[in-house]
C-alpha cells in the first residue's frame, strides 16, 4: 500500500474536545451559554431562551407571557448578565406601556421612503408619526444603506457582519487554527487589512479561473494527482488506487467573494475534499440571490445571518423579484426607526433582537451590532440559532 499523502481534519488538532458547533453556539449574543447556568435541561433552556429572544424584539407582548418573563427573571438558573437583561427589558416595556407617540422626521433618497414606511407599518405599536424632510433638524440617512454607518450606529451593517465572522475565525479558542482567504479584486482591501492584522493566514486571489481546477490547486490536490499518475507509470502493471487528501495545514476557509462566483466556487471547494474544513463568508455572498432557496448552493457555509431571517415578513413582503440585498436594507431600516422610537421614548439601555442583528443601546455611546453565526444546511435553512 502506498500512502500518497495524508492530512488532519479540524477536530484532531484541537486541544479541547469541543467541537466547532460547541463553540458557534456557546459564542454567540444571547446564547444559552451566557444566559443560565447548567442547572435546567437543554429543553427547558430553549423554550425559556426563545421567550427572551420573542420579547427581545420589542414588539406587542401578550400579557401571559410578560409575566412568564416576570417569573423567569426570578428563576435561579438565571446568570448575572441574564437576569439584568430581563430586569431592563421589563422596566423598558413599562416605560412603553406609558408611552406617547414617536415624531420622526427622516431626509432620505426617494427610492427608500416606501421602505421606511413599511417598517413604520410593522411597528405599528410604538405609534410612530413619520415624516420625510430635508430641514436641518431631519435624521439624515445616506444613500448606501448596508454599506455606512446609519445614524447614532457605531458601523455600518457590512463591517458589523464581517466582524461577527472574523471574530468567530480567529478567536475561535482553537489552536493552529490557519485560515485560507479566498478573494476577489472587488475585495483586494479587505485582504490586505487581514494579511496585516491577523496570523496564520494565506490568501488566494481569484481570476475568473475554473472553479474545479483553482479548487484543487488551491488545496493541494492537483499536486496529489500528479504525485499518483508519477507513481503509477512507475507501476505500470500494478493497480493503485489514490485517495487525495487537502493540505494539511488548512483548517478554515474564508470566501470573500461576490454571489456570480462563489456559486460555482464554494461548491467546488467543498466536494473537492473540505468536507471537514469550516468555511465562511460574509452575507455579502448572497445578497444578489433572488430565490432564497438558491441558498443551498452554499450548504454548509457558515455566515453572519440576523435572528429574523427568513421569518414572515422576509418571506411575504416583498415581491418575488426582491433580492437578499433588498430585504437586508429594509431590514436595517426597520432597526433604524425602532432604535430612534425607543429613545424618544427615554429608553437609554436596552439590548434589541433586531432585523439586522443584536443591538446594544447604551447610554451617551453609539449603537453597536452583533450578528450570531450560523451554517446552511441541506432543508434550505440556517442552523445554530
Amino acid at each position: 500500500m502506498l500512502l500518497n499523502s495524508c492530512a488532519t481534519s479540524i477536530n484532531n488538532v484541537q486541544d479541547s474536545n469541543i467541537s466547532i458547533n460547541d463553540l458557534l453556539i456557546n459564542e454567540q449574543a444571547l446564547s444559552e451559554d451566557q444566559l443560565f447556568y447548567e442547572k435546567s435541561s437543554k429543553k427547558e433552556k430553549l423554550k425559556k431562551r426563545e421567550l427572551i429572544l420573542e420579547s427581545l424584539k420589542y414588539g406587542p407582548l401578550e400579557q401571559n407571557k410578560l409575566n412568564d418573563l416576570i417569573n423567569l427573571s426570578q428563576s435561579n438558573d438565571l446568570k448575572i448578565y441574564g437576569r439584568e437583561l430581563i430586569e431592563d427589558l421589563i422596566e423598558n416595556k413599562k416605560i412603553l406601556a406609558k408611552r406617547d407617540s414617536s415624531n420622526i422626521s427622516i431626509n432620505i433618497e426617494e427610492k427608500y421612503k416606501g421602505i421606511l414606511l413599511h417598517a413604520a407599518i410593522n411597528l405599528e405599536h410604538l405609534k410612530i408619526n413619520l415624516s420625510f424632510s430635508e430641514n436641518k433638524d431631519a435624521i439624515i440617512i445616506n444613500s448606501k444603506i448596508l454599506k455606512e454607518e446609519l445614524p447614532q450606529f457605531c458601523k455600518s451593517f457590512e463591517s458589523d457582519q464581517l466582524f461577527s465572522v472574523e471574530k468567530a475565525i480567529f478567536k475561535s479558542g482553537l489552536s493552529e487554527i490557519d485560515t485560507l482567504v479566498v478573494y476577489e479584486e472587488d475585495f483586494s482591501k479587505k485582504e490586505k487589512e487581514l494579511l496585516k492584522s491577523k496570523d496564520n493566514i494565506r490568501t488566494i486571489l481569484f481570476k475568473n479561473e475554473g472553479y474545479e481546477k483553482f479548487a484543487s490547486d488551491s488545496l493541494g490536490i492537483t499536486e496529489n494527482f500528479l504525485r499518483h499518475k508519477k507513481i503509477d507509470g512507475l507501476l505500470p502493471k500494478t493497480s493503485i488506487n489514490n485517495t487525495p487528501r487537502v493540505r494539511q495545514d488548512i483548517k478554515n476557509i474564508y470566501f470573500l467573494m461576490n454571489y456570480k462566483n462563489a456559486k460555482g466556487l464554494v461548491p467546488a471547494f467543498r466536494y473537492n475534499y473540505s468536507l471537514d474544513i469550516n468555511t465562511y463568508a460574509s452575507i455579502n455572498l448572497i445578497e444578489s440571490v433572488i430565490d432564497i432557496n438558491k441558498i443551498l448552493d452554499f450548504e454548509s457555509l457558515i455566515m453572519p445571518i440576523p435572528n429574523h431571517f427568513g421569518d414572515s415578513i422576509f418571506k411575504t413582503q416583498f415581491s418575488n423579484q426582491s433580492s437578499i440585498k433588498d430585504r437586508l436594507i429594509y431590514d436595517n431600516l426597520h432597526d433604524l426607526l425602532l432604535v430612534l422610537a425607543l429613545k424618544d421614548q427615554g429608553i437609554n439601555n436596552a439590548v434589541i433582537n433586531g432585523r439586522s442583528g443584536i443591538l446594544y443601546i447604551k447610554k451617551n455611546q453609539c449603537i453597536s451590532r452583533e450578528l450570531p453565526l450560523k451554517r446552511i444546511n441541506a432543508d434550505e435553512e440556517f442552523m445554530l440559532p
